[in-house]
């Protein structure tokens, strides 16, 4: 498996997590399918978690090139897309301004506990940040993939 994409929170976060440094064509084409099948569930307001902290890559996405490559992520309850920048950039996540496209934002933030609080600070349902590490460590077991894990567990 190269990478995982599904409901972290069912209708309510969607996640998607590489197991490579390299994304191909396959694999964005895949997440582009997975992604749309999540989407024919989402019945309320959600949001998309994107882990990419062993990406390779250095160049960081805008949100208007995310939504030019994937348009089904125009969905009309789509609100926060967070993006854990790759460890190789992730120290510029604090200088990164809040992109915005209509009632869509991204943020760009330097860890997965990071992800998880900026959610929990901008979404009244979510109760709690030590939930959302729980369900990430549910979806994402060390057995899985040990560098996709909780940012504790990274060697």
């Amino acid at each position: 498996m190269r990478y995982k994409a599904g409901w972290l929170l069912q209708n309510h976060i969607l996640a998607l997590t590489h197991f490579e440094p390299v994304v191909t064509m396959e694999d964005f084409r895949n997440i582009a399918a997975d992604a749309h099948m999540a989407l024919q569930e989402a019945t309320q307001p959600f949001h998309l978690l994107i882990d990419n902290r062993i990406i390779a890559e250095r160049t960081v996405a805008t949100l208007d090139s995310m939504l030019k490559a994937l348009p089904i992520l125009q969905h009309a309850h789509l609100r926060w897309v967070v993006v854990v920048l790759p460890e190789a950039v992730k120290e510029t996540a604090a200088a990164r301004q809040v992109e915005r496209h209509g009632s869509i934002q991204l943020k760009f933030v330097d860890s997965l506990a990071s992800a998880f609080q900026h959610l929990a600070r901008n979404d009244d349902r979510i109760d709690e940040v030590a939930g959302m590490e729980s369900s990430w460590s549910d979806w994402i077991t060390w057995q899985d993939n040990p560098l996709a894990v909780g940012d504790e567990e990274k060697a």
